[in-house]
């Protein structure tokens, strides 16, 4: 061939390849319009069916109690559970995904056929909450198609019962998410619960997900941390105190608080009955969830007399040794009132009107006060409210018999010995915090410290307590209730060597027809050591009993081996040797 013939062939090669990658372009272009603009929608919803839209895993923040030295320790923490689910449209071989994971799992495999045998949907749980990781490693294995594992982090109490009430638990919500019930896991539940991550793209064959290009992920941030002012042991020996006292007297309930009165600090709050929080879904009668202690309300009975006494000697109208003749009974608009046991005193004093709990005399107390005086004093006490304790769903009190125009004289006589007025228990255990504070208000609380997951601590911070009564009036109020303890009703709380203020109160149940119950009573003792600097309140009730006629022969007992308790774990030195 010629040296032109070869010249002039270059050119025909070079327009038939150049028609050929012509040819290839607008073959992908078609292709291109065929895929995002034909079949675009069909196309990107078979890309979103391959994606997995995944939560990732987030902490709870945990809750701590204090040791005796300070130590924290863990009362609700977050334990790795494993999930095995399915995909059905991925399951190759249905048979041998039911008989392996039957075996493995122990479940019958009529069960996991409901599941495996469900072409259309995408996510198929078989079974939660799994604490043996190595039933996990033997799954993944197998690599069986469709078949996955993932882990999730569930709350555990490895105390059990302990503070139940108090703690509370956590449960699935709307959309089945976990959420605080009842107690603190409620009432901090934004702050424990974090903030779960998100996960958009795909997983690799043994289900991992896969971080590429292709995938959008948000992190997770776990939730902040609990540091309680509980005292552990201090906590045990309530409970055990409240559950003896509870069965032994074959009551409905009974609780104990331990409160220090110069800070507000709930050092123990006990309830009986309680339930295991890791088996909470076992406990038919709901009504054992709740925290009687803040939202149930009572009327105590006698054992408010001394803030009758405070009110008359913050106004001049009365002192400990006021007199006045006890016939047993009072006459008030057609109504009488009588003495416990239908007793008759003779001349007494307001410090016997507390050592022997003499209902007459409360009565006449509160005539020197006044009905307005009275009730302003109920106010200014705080009685109708709530205490403000970071608990959920307290109560406020109810004075509301007191109120308005036209009120019969008899309401006001019945509430200067607590009966008529009702509030929760530990608006009472408060109401003696303030005796025992010199007068200024406690505002009661029961987490010291939230600690973020980045490492801040921030510390409870209470309002400047306001001064209620005189410290010169709290004082003497607590000089007549360390004669009841002494000399009066409250002797079987006494402890030698220490001086022990306290009063005791045995409250009729009013029932619903606005009479009251005969037979069953709510039983109290609340007192304060040592008397004149005290470092501990304690409150104790017990709700109807049927054994223990009176609060002097059950709670007092109680309050005393609690009492005992604390001297010996602080080595209290005694105060009055």
């Amino acid at each position: 061939m010629s040296i032109n013939a070869k010249s002039r062939s270059l050119p025909s090669r070079l327009f038939y390849i150049s028609l050929l990658f012509a040819l290839l372009a607008v073959i992908l272009l078609l292709r291109f319009f065929d895929l995002q603009i034909l079949h675009f929608n069909y196309y990107r919803s078979e890309a979103e069916a391959r994606q997995v839209k995944a939560t990732l895993p987030v902490e709870r923040g945990l809750i701590y109690l204090k040791d005796e030295d300070g130590t924290l320790v863990p009362i609700a923490l977050n334990k790795k559970f494993y999930n095995v689910y399915v995909v059905p449209k991925e399951i190759e071989n249905p048979e041998e995904v039911i008989n392996q994971l039957s075996a493995i799992l122990k479940i019958d495999k009529e069960k996991i056929k409901e599941h495996v045998l469900k072409p259309n949907d995408p996510y198929e749980p078989i079974a939660n909450k799994i604490e043996d990781e190595n039933l996990i490693k033997q799954i993944n294995s197998l690599n069986l198609k469709g078949v996955y594992t993932n882990y999730d982090f569930y709350r555990y109490y490895p105390f059990k019962n302990l503070a139940s009430q108090v703690i509370g638990f956590v449960a699935p919500g709307e959309d089945n998410k976990l959420i605080g019930r009842y107690g603190l896991e409620k009432y901090y539940n934004n702050l424990l619960m974090g903030r779960p991550g998100s996960f958009l793209g795909f997983k690799d064959a043994a289900g991992r997900l896969i971080r590429s290009l292709f995938y959008s992920e948000k992190s997770s941030l776990n939730g902040s941390s609990l540091v309680l002012t509980l005292d552990k042991n201090i906590q045990f020996k309530a409970e055990s105190e409240a559950k003896n006292l509870g069965e032994a007297r074959e009551a409905e309930a009974a609780s104990i608080i331990v409160l220090d009165p110069k800070t507000g600090k709930i050092l123990a709050l006990a309830n009986w009955p309680n339930f295991d929080l890791n088996n909470y879904s076992s406990v038919h009668d709901l009504d054992i969830f709740r925290n009687r202690t803040v939202e149930n309300r009572y009327e105590y009975g006698s054992v408010f007399k001394p803030l009758t006494m405070a009110m008359g000697i913050e106004l001049g109208v009365l002192g400990p040794d006021t007199t006045y003749v006890d016939t047993g009974v009072v006459k008030i608009s057609g109504h009488e009132i009588r003495n416990f046991r239908n007793e008759v005193y003779g001349q007494a004093t307001m410090t016997k009107v507390l050592e022997q709990s003499i209902n007459t005399g409360a009565v006449y107390a509160e005539s020197l006060i006044g009905n307005e005086n009275f009730l302003n004093f109920l106010k200014t006490f705080g009685v109708d409210n709530k205490t403000g304790v970071d608990l959920p769903d307290e109560v406020s009190g109810d004075i509301s018999n007191l109120e308005g125009k036209n009120v019969p004289a008899i309401n006001f006589a019945t509430a200067s010995f607590g009966q008529g007025i009702s509030f929760n228990f530990l608006n009472l255990v408060r109401l003696y915090a303030i005796l025992a504070n010199k007068g200024k208000n406690v505002y009661p609380y029961i987490v010291e410290e939230i600690r973020s997951p980045d490492g801040d601590v921030s510390k409870t911070n209470l309002a400047e307590p306001a001064q209620i009564i005189s410290p010169q009036t709290a004082e003497t109020v607590t000089d007549m209730l360390v004669h009841v303890v002494e000399n009066g009703y409250g002797k079987n709380a006494a402890i030698n060597g220490y001086t022990i203020a306290g009063k005791t109160g045995t409250a009729q149940i009013p029932l619903p027809n606005g009479t009251y119950s005969k037979d069953d009573t709510l039983q109290s003792f609340v007192g304060f050591f040592p008397a004149h600097n005290p470092l501990f309140v304690i409150g104790v009730d017990l709700y109807r009993p049927k054994k223990g006629a009176v609060a002097s022969e059950t709670v007092t007992y109680v309050f005393r081996n609690l009492a005992f308790y604390l001297i010996n774990y602080y080595n209290l030195p005694p105060d009055n040797p």
